[in-house]
């Protein structure tokens, strides 16, 4: 099961970022006024919250597998 405490440690690690991201956007959107770089940094925000987004994606199908391949040596 080691494959999958990776995994499990993978998403932590993402949620915690996700997390951050969230705060800082919810910052962004109660202050006005915000100057470029704010929006830059928002954009840049949005981008990786959607990198994250497709790497869960790629570590949802890996956990599968690593299940999977768990459920048959314990078969055997």
């Amino acid at each position: 099961m080691e494959h999958l405490e990776v995994l499990r440690e993978k998403i932590a690690g993402l949620r915690s970022e996700i997390a951050q991201l969230q705060e800082l956007n919810e910052r962004y959107r109660r202050e006005r006024g915000q100057d470029a770089s704010a929006h830059v940094a928002h954009g840049q925000r949005q981008e990786r919250l959607l990198e994250i987004q497709q790497e869960l994606t790629l570590l949802a199908r890996l956990g599968g597998r690593v299940h999977s391949v768990e459920q048959m040596k314990e078969q055997h």
